[in-house]
């Protein structure tokens, strides 16, 4: 008992300085930003700009400069970038395909390691920037190079085809996760607009609880009127002031003093409780999400905007469920009635729901109830062996995950290990603690001892790769007292409040995100540019 003690204080001796160092820091002056700029600038533009001159006056710039470090292979990759550049100024097209085939790997020289991106938020290594541009214009050379050229092997546009399309499956895809949260989760609107503004929105969008109302706006909305829907303006809350007004002129009568609308949501809570035996409505949020989707299917939203929509429903004890709803798995099953399901996926908290498709004539079925088991059920195997994250991987070659982490029970570990890793080793130590913590929680897992919220963490946080560039994750800042507010009804004045604080807590990100990504996207659109004029060429020989 006395070592069981001492081991105890050690670790709670050691979360009071993580905690006091993370107190104490801003008013030290160690941060790379500024707490005033974080409140003052309204885009990212403002914000790097603050950030550039932070980075002069403090003398990140002649780090920047300097290509010698020993985090990445720099004198190797300064070797490849020239080959690049020769290969593309002579002009010998063969050989600049072979030498973009054998760089097609998203970690080249490990120009993705994190101490690479501690020094300043908005720029790294001036190497990393221009050897990924070089690869940028080399892909663009190929792409719109015609198949002929003085003093050069020729190269079709068959070849071109193939080469960016194994450039791609080497190189892998992207998707944006959005995990669930209640209302913190409505800061992944301004996630998805500082990406939409950047141009670092991945096409494959996932996500979970609350978060798939997001992805779901997200993918069934065209570009032309996306930012009017991550500001939350065009964002329709008609159906909660409709269930206000039934509320205010029903039996539920006005409390005399301040206060009373809070004590009254208890109290119609704790009531439908007792008699029903879930806290929340569910035919309010089901009202609200029909009416920002209307009737639409996960195969028509890929047709209308062609992002890959992915909506996970944990399926509690229902054996053989597909877990994962996307345009190849479930076509047509309305989208509205999938968000629904992957938030109302607590008996206590929600009534059962069930999924519904549209047939061949338009009809609305059943499809099948996304909670179908039997009340009282010991069983501890609640959750589909196979994590959603992988299997998103293994259908659409995705190999890289930005999650947008809101769950609150969640979130604070991540910003405690992202302020840590500022101050080696003691991030090694966080790090070092939290996945000891988390192989715990997968041991408890295997004997069934764990509460089934928690056995969905881990499932949902479980990602098909062990390389450490594989994941990047953005957490809102949580206070202390939006805990209270989990619940509350969404008005358009908090959805653009959560909104702002989720696009600004995704600016530190952006550059590091851009060497992350900014080779696949430019991939993608150039093999789409080659496939049109493939497909122009056979409806139009002449």
């Amino acid at each position: 008992m006395e070592l069981l003690s001492q081991v105890l204080g050690a670790v709670l001796g050691f979360l009071r300085c993580l905690l006091l160092l993370i107190w104490i820091e801003p008013l030290l002056g160690t941060k790379s930003k500024s707490v005033d700029a974080d409140k003052v600038a309204t885009t990212y533009e403002e914000w790097a700009a603050w950030q550039f001159e932070y980075d002069a006056l403090h003398g990140v710039d002649d780090w920047v400069n300097i290509d010698r470090h020993s985090s990445y292979d720099w004198q190797v990759l300064r070797s490849l970038k020239r080959d690049l550049e020769r290969c593309r100024r002579l002009g010998d097209d063969r050989g600049l395909c072979n030498q973009l085939r054998a760089q097609s790997s998203r970690n080249m020289c490990r120009i993705l390691s994190p101490a690479l991106f501690r020094k300043s938020p908005v720029q790294t290594k001036r190497l990393i920037h221009d050897y990924i541009k070089e690869v940028r214009q080399c892909i663009a050379h190929i792409a719109d190079r015609h198949s002929f050229g003085a003093g050069t092997t020729i190269v079709s546009s068959q070849e071109k085809r193939q080469v960016l399309n194994d450039m791609r499956t080497a190189l892998g895809r992207t998707t944006l996760a959005l995990q669930g949260g209640a209302m913190v989760s409505m800061s992944h609107l301004g996630v998805v607009k500082a990406l939409y503004l950047q141009r670092l929105l991945p096409q494959i969008i996932t996500g979970t609880g609350s978060g798939a109302l997001i992805a779901a706006l997200v993918c069934a909305t065209p570009d032309d009127g996306l930012l009017d829907v991550l500001g939350g303006s065009r964002i329709d809350l008609e159906a909660f002031d409709r269930a206000g007004i039934r509320r205010s002129t029903g039996r539920w009568f006005s409390w005399p003093w301040p206060g009373s609308s809070v004590l009254a949501t208890i109290r119609r809570r704790y009531r439908r409780y007792r008699t029903k035996k879930h806290f929340f409505d569910i035919d309010i949020l089901q009202e609200c999400v029909r009416d920002n989707l209307g009737d639409l299917t996960f195969e028509e939203a890929y047709a209308k905007t062609g992002r890959i929509l992915n909506i996970t429903i944990a399926m509690s004890e229902v054996a053989g469920t597909p877990q994962l709803l996307n345009y190849i798995t479930a076509p047509h099953v309305l989208v509205w009635s999938a968000v629904v399901a992957s938030i109302a996926t607590s008996k206590q908290m929600y009534a059962p729901v069930q999924l519904l498709c549209k047939s061949e004539t338009g009809a609305v079925t059943l499809y099948f109830a996304a909670d179908s088991s039997e009340k009282g059920s010991k069983r501890h195997d609640a959750v589909h062996p196979e994590a959603p994250l992988q299997r998103i991987g293994e259908l659409f070659n995705v190999n890289h995950f930005i999650v947008s982490q809101t769950r609150p029970y969640v979130a604070p570990f991540i910003e405690w290990q992202q302020a840590a890793d500022h101050h080696q080793p003691l991030g090694v130590i966080v790090r070092f603690w939290l996945d000891e913590w988390l192989h715990w929680l997968e041991v408890l897992n295997a004997f069934g001892m764990l509460p089934t919220f928690l056995q969905r963490v881990l499932m949902d946080e479980v990602v098909p790769s062990f390389a450490s560039w594989s994941k990047i994750s953005i957490t809102p800042q949580i206070r202390l007292w939006d805990l209270f507010g989990l619940f509350e009804t969404p008005t358009a004045a908090r959805l653009q409040a959560w909104s702002l604080r989720g696009e600004r807590r995704t600016w530190p990100s952006i550059c590091e995100l851009r060497c992350r990504c900014d080779i696949e996207f430019t991939l993608d659109a150039a093999y789409a540019r080659v496939r049109r004029r493939a497909t122009a060429a056979i409806i139009n020989p002449t």
